[in-house]
C-alpha cells in the first residue's frame, strides 16, 4: 500500500514565511511526528473517525484551543496545524482511503522567492570559496616548495664558500678579524632601524646638504673640487667656534693627497707607505705650530698695542710659559730675560726655524755647535738626513741626558729624533705640544719611531674613557687614526653631523678605510663603517626628502651591493648606491622623484607622453638597468603599477609586455581587492595602448588585451551584471557558451593564447558557470516562481485566510523552457572544461557539475 504524504519543504525554505498573514495558536501539547505515523494504526475507531473525517468536512472534531490566536510573534507552519488535526481526530492517513487527491498549483510569494534564491546563492558561494581556498592553498604549496628550493641552493653556496675558506688558509685571518672588530666601537646604536623617518630637515642639515650637492655636481663633471675646504667654510660663517676648530684642523689633514701610482685606489696601501707618513707629519705639525703661533700672537697683541717681531713673540711665548712652569732660569740668558735653549725650543715649536738661529748666535759653543743642523732643519721642513740625526745622537750620549738643562734635551730629542718614551715634563704642559713633540720625534726608517709606533701611543694614552671627545678627536685625526677619530666624534650627537660630512670627505679623498673593503693583516687601521654612518645620519629625514637621502647615497656607489637582511641574496643591483635606491623607493613610496614619470607631452608635441626625468638621472648616465632591477623587486612584492611605470621609464617594451601578461594573470588567477585591481588595470590599460603603437608583437599585445578583458568581465560579474558578463565571454570566445563554439575556443586555447593566459581559462570558466547559473536565477525570478502543494494543504490553507490571491496554475512551462535553455549554455562550458588541463583548480569538473545541477534540478 503507498503511503499518502503531503510533499516535503525543501530544505532551504522557511514555512514560517508562508503564514505571516495570519497568526495561529500555539501548540502547547508535544506533537508527534506526523510521517512517522505511517503504518501504526491506532484501532478500528480511529481509522473509522478518520475516515468519516475526511469524507465530511463538516463532522464534527475536537475543536482547537484558539485561545491564544491573537498571539503576536507565534507563527504556526501548514505542516504543525495538519499534524495536530491528525492527533486531535485520532486519523491514520493512509492512500487507500484518499486514492485521488487533486493537485493545485499555488503562487509563491516574491519574499519566499527572494529568499530562496538569496539561500541559493549563499550556498554557490560557499562552494566557491572552499574552491578558491583551495586553489589557494595550492599555490601556497607551490611557493613554499620554490622557497626551500632556492634555500638549499644558497646553503649549497655557502657551505662551497666555507670550504674554499678553509682550504685556502682565509679562515685565521678572518678570526682575526672579528677579533679586532670586537675591540672597536661600531655604529650599531648610531643605526636604529626602528627609527622612523619623517621628520623634516633642520636648518644645519640643510645647509650642509646644498653644499653636499654642489660638491657632487663638481663630482659629477669632472671639475677638481675639496670637500673638506666647502664644508669649512660653511662652518665657519655659521658661528660655530668649536666645530670650525674641528674643520679647520680636518682640512689641514685631509687636503688632497697624491696617491703614487704603485698604490691607485687603495687606501690601506697608501696609509701604510712612506709618503702618507712623510705628508701627514708634515701637516699635523705644521698645523700644530700655525696654532701656537696665532694664539700667543692673539695674547701678544691683546698686552701690547703694536706689532710684535718674530724675535719677540718667542720670547712672550717662552716668558710666559717659563712663569706658569715657575722653572729656575739657567745662567745664560739673552738680554737678561730667558735661556736660549728655551728661546730655541719656543722657535721651533712656533715653526719659527729661522728665528732660532738668530738665538744660536747668542749662546755659547754649546749653542753654536747644533747650528748647521738647525740650518738642514729649516731647509727640509723639520727632516735631517740619516747621518746628522745619528751624529746628534752620538752628541747627546756624550753630553750625559739626565744632568742637562730640560729645554736643551727637548731640542736634541727634536732634532735627532731621540727620548721617544720621554714625557718631557714642564716642556710638554699641554696635549698640543706633548703632540707636536712626538709627531717631530717620528723617523721614517723602519726601526725607528715610527707613524705606527705612535699610533698606538695615542691609542693607548687617549681610550674611550677620555672626557674631550673634541680633543681625542684632534689627536686621532692629526696623528692619522681617521677612522677613529670619526667615530669618536660621531659618539656626541652635537658632532654627528659633521662626522659624517668628514667621512665624505675622506671617501672621496680615497684614504678612507671602511670595515667593508678593508684587509685584516698587519699593522692595516681597522675600517670605518662608512655605509652605517651615512645610513644613521640620512634615516631620519629620507621619508620627507627623498632627493636629500639620494646626495649621501651617491657616496656609497664605489662599495659592492651588500646581501642585506630584506633583500635576496640573488639581487641584481650592482652597488650599494643602487640597492640603497631601491630601499628608499620601496619604503618612501616617491619612486616618481627618484626615478622620473610620464607625463602629458602637450598638444604641440608629437608624443602623447613625455619622460620627466628624476634625480637618478643626475648620477647615473644609464639608469634603465636600475630601474629594470627595482622593477623586478616590485614586481615579486606586488606592487604591480610601479613596476609597470618603470619598465616603461627605462624603454624597456618587450619586457613591459611580459611582465604586463604576468601581472595581469596573476591578478586574475589569485583573488586581490577591487581597488587594487582597478588600479592595475587603469596603468596597464594605459601603457597596452602606448604600446600598441609602436609595438610590432602582435600575438604578445593581442594576448595583453585578451587579460584586460577578462578583467573587464570580472569586474561585470561583480556589480551582478551577470547577462552582460556572458555576453562579453561570448565576444571573447575564450569560453563558449554555445555548443557550436566549443571546438573553436579549443583550437584558440591551443593555437592563439600564451602560457600566461591559459593560466587564467580554467578560473575564467568557472567564472562563465557562475555568471550562467546566477543569471537563470534572475530570469526565473521575473517569472516567478511556483511551488506544489497537496489538495488537503491548499484546503486547510484557504479555510484558514492564508491566500488572498487567487490561485492559478503559473507559467511551467515557460520555467521549463528557460531551463532548458540555460542546460544547453552550461554543457557547452562542461564540454570545454573537459578539452583543457587545469592544473590550478584539479575538481573544476565537480565543481561545475555541482553548479549545473542547480539548474537541472527541480
Amino acid at each position: 500500500m503507498s503511503s499518502f504524504r503531503l510533499h516535503e519543504p525543501s530544505s532551504t525554505m522557511d514555512w514560517k514565511d508562508i503564514t505571516s498573514t495570519s497568526s495561529f495558536s500555539p501548540l502547547t501539547t508535544p506533537s508527534k511526528n506526523f510521517f512517522a505515523m505511517k503504518g501504526k494504526p491506532t484501532g478500528a475507531n480511529t481509522a473509522t473517525t478518520a475516515a468519516k473525517s475526511w469524507k465530511n468536512p463538516n463532522l464534527s472534531m475536537t475543536a482547537l484551543d484558539n485561545s491564544h490566536i491573537q498571539q503576536p510573534g507565534r507563527y504556526v507552519s501548514v505542516i504543525e496545524k495538519l499534524q495536530e488535526l491528525a492527533r486531535q481526530g485520532g486519523m491514520e492517513i493512509a492512500t487507500a482511503r484518499r486514492p485521488q487527491a487533486a493537485i493545485y498549483i499555488a503562487p509563491l510569494p516574491k519574499d519566499i522567492s527572494r529568499f530562496l534564491e538569496k539561500t541559493r546563492h549563499e550556498f554557490t558561494e560557499s562552494l566557491l570559496e572552499s574552491e578558491r581556498g583551495f586553489a589557494k592553498s595550492v599555490q601556497e604549496s607551490s611557493q613554499q616548495t620554490a622557497l626551500r628550493e632556492e634555500s638549499e641552493k644558497f646553503r649549497g653556496h655557502v657551505t662551497r664558500d666555507l670550504l674554499t675558506v678553509a682550504t685556502s688558509g682565509m679562515a685565521d685571518m678572518l678570526r682575526k678579524h672579528r677579533d679586532r672588530r670586537e675591540e672597536l666601537k661600531t655604529f650599531s646604536r648610531l643605526d636604529p632601524t626602528r627609527v622612523v623617518g619623517d621628520r623634516t630637515m633642520t636648518d644645519e642639515e640643510e645647509s650642509f646638504c646644498r653644499t653636499l650637492r654642489e660638491v657632487n655636481e663638481a663630482i659629477i663633471c669632472k671639475r677638481p673640487v675639496n670637500p673638506a675646504e666647502s664644508f669649512s667654510n660653511l662652518v665657519g660663517v655659521s658661528g660655530n667656534h668649536h666645530a670650525s676648530q674641528l674643520w679647520r684642523a680636518f682640512t689641514a689633514l685631509t687636503s688632497p693627497f697624491e696617491h703614487p701610482k704603485s698604490t691607485p685606489n687603495s687606501p690601506e696601501k697608501f696609509r701604510l707607505s712612506r709618503l702618507f707618513a712623510e705628508s701627514l707629519v708634515n701637516r699635523s705639525r705644521q698645523y700644530l705650530e700655525n696654532s701656537a703661533y696665532e694664539s700667543h700672537l692673539s695674547h701678544a697683541s691683546s698686552s701690547s698695542s703694536s706689532n710684535m717681531a718674530a724675535a719677540d713673540l718667542v720670547r712672550f711665548c717662552a716668558k710666559s710659559h717659563l712663569t706658569k712652569l715657575k722653572l729656575a732660569q739657567p745662567s745664560l740668558t739673552s738680554g737678561g730675560e730667558q735661556p736660549v735653549w728655551a728661546l730655541i725650543y719656543y722657535s721651533l715649536r712656533l715653526g719659527l726655524s729661522k728665528v732660532s738661529l738668530d738665538f744660536v748666535e747668542t749662546g755659547d759653543d754649546s749653542t753654536q755647535d747644533i747650528r748647521r743642523y738647525l740650518v738642514e732643519y729649516d731647509r727640509q721642513r723639520g727632516w735631517l738626513s740619516d747621518g746628522s740625526r745619528s751624529e746628534l745622537e752620538k752628541a747627546y750620549r756624550r753630553l750625559g741626558g739626565a744632568n742637562l738643562d730640560v729645554f736643551k734635551k727637548a731640542v736634541y730629542a727634536v732634532l735627532s729624533k731621540t727620548e721617544t718614551n720621554e714625557t718631557f715634563p714642564g716642556v710638554t704642559s699641554t696635549v698640543s705640544d706633548w703632540l707636536w713633540m712626538k709627531l717631530s720625534q717620528v723617523s721614517l726608517a723602519g726601526k725607528g719611531f715610527t707613524l705606527i709606533k705612535l699610533q698606538e701611543q695615542v691609542k693607548e694614552k687617549f681610550d674611550s674613557n677620555a672626557s674631550d671627545d673634541a680633543e681625542c678627536f684632534l689627536v686621532y685625526i692629526l696623528t692619522g687614526l681617521f677612522e677613529l677619530a670619526l667615530e669618536r666624534l660621531a659618539e656626541n650627537t652635537k658632532y654627528l653631523i659633521h662626522a659624517v660630512h668628514m667621512a665624505v670627505c675622506l671617501q672621496h679623498s680615497d684614504i678612507l678605510i671602511t670595515s667593508n673593503d678593508s684587509q685584516e693583516g698587519g699593522d692595516s687601521p681597522i675600517g670605518l663603517d662608512f655605509i652605517a654612518l651615512i645610513k644613521s645620519h640620512v634615516r631620519p629625514f629620507r621619508k620627507q626628502t627623498p632627493e636629500a637621502a639620494v646626495e649621501y647615497y651617491f657616496h656609497l656607489a664605489p662599495f659592492p651591493a651588500l646581501c642585506a637582511i630584506d633583500v635576496r641574496s640573488d639581487h641584481p643591483f650592482r652597488s650599494m648606491f643602487e640597492l640603497c635606491l631601491y630601499k628608499l623607493a620601496r619604503d618612501t613610496r616617491s619612486a616618481w622623484k627618484i626615478f622620473g614619470v610620464l607625463e602629458d607631452a602637450g598638444e604641440d608635441a608629437g608624443e602623447d607622453v613625455r619622460l620627466r626625468r628624476g634625480v637618478v638621472h643626475k648620477f647615473l648616465t644609464d639608469p634603465e638597468g636600475l630601474m629594470v632591477a627595482v622593477a623586478k623587486a616590485f614586481e615579486t612584492e606586488g606592487r604591480f603599477e610601479e613596476a609597470l611605470v618603470l619598465l616603461e621609464l627605462a624603454g624597456q617594451q618587450r619586457m613591459l609586455l611580459q611582465a604586463l601578461l604576468r601581472i595581469l594573470s596573476a591578478i586574475l588567477v589569485v583573488p586581490v581587492e577591487d581597488a587594487k585591481r582597478k588600479s592595475v588595470y587603469a596603468v596597464a590599460t594605459a601603457s597596452a595602448k602606448r604600446l600598441n603603437k609602436s609595438i610590432e608583437e602582435e600575438k604578445l599585445i593581442g594576448n595583453v588585451f585578451i587579460l584586460l578583458d577578462l578583467i573587464t568581465f570580472i569586474d561585470t560579474f561583480d556589480r551582478k551584471q551577470y547577462h552582460q558578463a556572458v555576453v562579453i565571454m561570448k565576444e571573447l570566445r575564450i569560453v563558449p557558451v554555445d555548443a557550436d563554439k566549443v571546438l573553436e575556443a579549443v583550437d584558440n586555447y591551443k593555437s592563439i593564447l600564451l602560457t600566461d593566459v591559459r593560466r587564467c581559462v580554467p578560473e575564467m570558466t568557472l567564472y562563465t558557470m557562475r555568471a550562467l547559473v546566477s543569471w537563470f536565477a534572475v530570469e526565473r525570478e521575473k517569472t516567478h516562481g511556483y511551488r506544489v502543494l497537496s489538495r488537503s494543504a491548499l484546503e486547510y490553507l484557504s479555510s484558514s485566510q492564508l491566500m488572498d490571491s487567487t490561485i492559478s496554475h503559473g507559467n511551467e512551462l515557460q520555467i521549463d523552457q528557460l531551463r532548458e535553455t540555460f542546460r544547453q549554455y552550461c554543457l557547452a562550458v562542461l564540454e570545454f572544461a573537459q578539452s583543457i588541463p587545469s592544473p590550478q583548480l584539479p575538481d573544476l569538473l565537480e565543481t561545475l557539475v555541482k553548479l549545473e545541477s542547480t539548474i537541472s534540478g527541480p
